[in-house]
């Protein structure tokens, strides 16, 4: 039987094969036309379609904050994933999946997930929590687990005894791409789109206060709706989100003082472990550490890391059976 480790993320989904390593990551998006919301494209040629044509087509997103919120869509999206990555014959293949979802996730929602997986036609699914997964993938004794994604963040406190302190909060890339739109709007009167905006995020901002990198964006003028255009500098788009960031420092100090006092110790020693595809925005991680006060490490895998912490379960289901304190089978 074929087994697959999936992070379900809110932007991507990445598909781990046991035997095969890293199989799959695409964007968690669909295109839909006509009637009856009739999938057009999925994933990257989702993406670069809806860029292309830009309304010719519904753009839907399955997965927001770490939830499914349309099981429909999810089932087509992810559905054409497992297209690419089962192999084709006559006879269907069995196969299982370790669903990696958000740890903040409730009962409710974990059975949208199994109901997901079982409908593509999975024999069995095991849910796991991402901080575990990702403490898998470190192979530490114990730490503090900072996973800045898409649609939410999770700040877990995780030992050998499984999570021990956490909070799971929507202070993440999608509130990041949200605060550009409106500090540009508030401070140049021009309204850019989300487009726009994810790629001043991803390729201008910087934590770094010396950086004097700056881009020219182009929007609508929202005095008298004409085309406008304008320099952005990187210090603008800190001043967007640093208040944003402020309030994830909280969040983690408050979880660290929450963590037992042994493995709270050991963080303070150590420091945390930073990783998801928001990590990556410059002098993110060394700002974090600097207002914290710890030592920072950024994961090797950012983007993959949950994916890769999942399919070392899949060789010792033994261990995440002792994490969750629950036999799997």
């Amino acid at each position: 039987m074929l087994e697959f480790a999936v992070d379900l993320g809110s932007s991507n989904i990445t598909i781990y094969q046991k035997g095969m390593g890293l199989v799959l990551r695409e964007p968690n998006m669909a295109l839909l036309s006509g009637e009856g919301d009739v999938l057009r494209e999925a994933g990257y040629k989702a993406k670069s379609t809806h860029v292309s044509t830009l309304g010719s087509s519904k753009p839907a997103f399955p997965v927001k904050e770490g939830v499914i919120v349309d099981l429909d869509t999810a089932i087509l999206v992810v559905g054409e994933f497992f297209k690419k990555v089962l192999p084709q014959s006559f006879i269907r293949p069995k196969f299982s999946v370790l669903a990696i979802v958000s740890a903040a996730m409730n009962t409710e929602e974990r059975k949208m997930v199994e109901k997901l997986f079982s409908k593509l036609g999975a024999s069995s699914v095991y849910v796991c929590d991402s901080p575990l997964a990702l403490y898998e993938y470190t192979g530490t004794i114990g730490g503090l687990f900072v996973d800045i994604g898409g649609g939410k963040t999770e700040v877990h406190a995780v030992s050998g005894e499984g999570i021990v302190a956490g909070c799971t909060v929507n202070i993440a890339g999608d509130a990041f791409t949200n605060a550009i739109i409106d500090y540009i709007a508030d401070t140049y009167y021009i309204k850019i789109g989300d487009i726009t905006a994810e790629k001043l995020k991803c390729e201008s901002l910087s934590f770094y206060q010396n950086d004097q990198g700056s881009d020219f964006i182009s929007g609508t003028g929202l005095s008298d709706g004409m085309p406008k255009n304008a320099e952005i500098k990187a210090n603008d788009l800190f001043f967007a989100i640093a208040p944003l960031i402020d309030d994830l420092v909280d969040v983690i100090s408050s979880v660290l003082g929450a963590t037992p006092p042994e493995l709270a110790a050991e963080i303070m020693k150590k420091g945390f472990f930073i990783t998801g595809a928001s990590s990556q925005i410059a002098g993110l991680s060394q700002y974090l550490a600097d207002r914290l006060g710890l030592y920072c490490t950024v994961l090797d895998d950012v983007e993959n890391a949950a994916a890769l912490g999942g399919g070392k379960f899949l060789d010792n289901m033994a261990t995440l059976s002792s994490l969750i304190g629950v036999q799997l089978d």
